[in-house]
């Protein structure tokens, strides 16, 4: 049987009807499909499974990638039907008092290891924290904090119900996807919604504190965010050396593009101490991040130290700051948690901004 659109409609009779197939494609005996359908978040990865149960079955078909797009909208949706985004996500700052982005212009700088300290240092010091893996193409929230396992389940309302472990809520799209699905095949606007639903389909309760691990760059899954609900602020997390700075700068602009207020810079990997003489050898050069605050006026939130202990915590599902707790590792963290702290209570005094985009921006 050949790989056609025609055959995989047939093999999905009676559980996605042929109109809503909204792409196909193949290659090689890959097949990638766009079902539009509105399927709870929670029951993704169930439907999501026997989609490619049933194509697998078609001869010649070696692998299957499944994504989702939402069905056109109806007309009074956003005018006294459903809720749109904006609505949804202004509902959701009743219950979550502060949202805060953690983003950079690059990969490879620490940010996700950042915000999973940050947020547990947050919750260390008594408050209420999630924290929401926004890297749909790379996640790694649920490996840092020790939840790959975690199955995502529904609660009453049709949400996802995020894991619970040292003391934050977690989400991650990592909860939602089939084990053999190697990666995430799809396009930016896709990622989007899926930011969105992450946010707004999940049972967060009461929190003082939304922390989200944006992916590396300037894309998609931040302007949704920006579109989406009102962010308190922004932390832009840079390496040391001078190199580094152009992308940090790039990622401060698209913050202020989107009118989001950036809280402070953190300086990952300053410096390694020899745990012998205790000399400080800076690895990666210094003053990336001290000259992107100093040149926008912002704080530097911290300097995080080059830390062999930080690295198989990671890998462990152990932050250091959980793993080591006296390090000076952990007690950096903690300073950043206080001043991140502050520093949203200095700006909430101006009340959290909505989206606005520069059009002079070039965004």
């Amino acid at each position: 049987m050949s790989i056609t659109l025609d055959a995989v409609a047939a093999a999905l009779k009676g559980i996605v009807a042929p109109n809503l197939i909204a792409g196909f494609k193949e290659t090689a005996g890959k097949v990638l499909i766009t079902v539009q359908m509105r399927i709870p978040l929670a029951e993704k990865p169930a439907f999501a499974g026997r989609v490619k149960e049933k194509i697998k079955a078609i001869e010649g078909v070696k692998d299957v990638f499944v994504s989702f797009a939402e069905p056109p909208q109806q007309a009074g949706e956003g005018t006294g039907g459903a809720p749109t985004p904006q609505a949804a996500g202004a509902a959701l700052k009743e219950s979550i008092r502060h949202i805060v982005a953690v983003g950079a212009g690059k990969g490879g700088v620490g940010k996700s290891t950042v915000s999973v300290n940050m947020a547990v240092a947050l919750a260390q010091k008594g408050h209420k924290v999630g924290l929401l893996d926004a890297d749909i193409y790379g996640p790694s929230a649920a490996i840092m904090t020790g939840t790959i396992g975690h199955k995502a389940r529904g609660d009453a309302q049709q949400r996802v119900i995020p894991a619970d472990t040292h003391g934050i809520s977690v989400i991650s799209i990592a909860f939602l996807m089939p084990k053999d699905q190697a990666a995430v095949v799809w396009r930016g606007p896709m990622v989007g919604k899926m930011v969105q639903q992450l946010l707004m389909g999940v049972a967060w309760g009461e929190l003082d504190y939304l922390i989200v691990d944006l992916p590396p760059g300037t894309g998609d899954a931040v302007l949704s965010l920006s579109q989406t609900v009102p962010l308190d602020g922004a932390v832009v997390v840079t390496t040391p050396q001078d190199v580094a700075l152009l992308d940090v700068l790039k990622a401060i602009e698209m913050f202020k593009a989107v009118k989001v207020p950036v809280i402070g810079v953190v300086e990952n990997m300053a410096g390694f101490a020899c745990p012998k003489c205790g000399e400080i050898t800076d690895i990666f050069m210094s003053g990336a991040g001290e000259k992107a605050a100093e040149q926008y006026g912002l704080p530097l939130l911290g300097k995080l130290p080059l830390d062999p202990a930080v690295p198989p915590g990671g890998d462990t599902g152990q932050p250091i700051v959980i793993a080591a707790p006296e390090s000076a590792t952990s007690k950096a963290f903690g300073d950043i948690a206080d001043r991140v702290k502050a520093r949203v209570d200095e700006l909430s005094g101006n009340g959290p901004k909505q989206f606005q985009l520069e059009w002079s921006s070039g965004v």
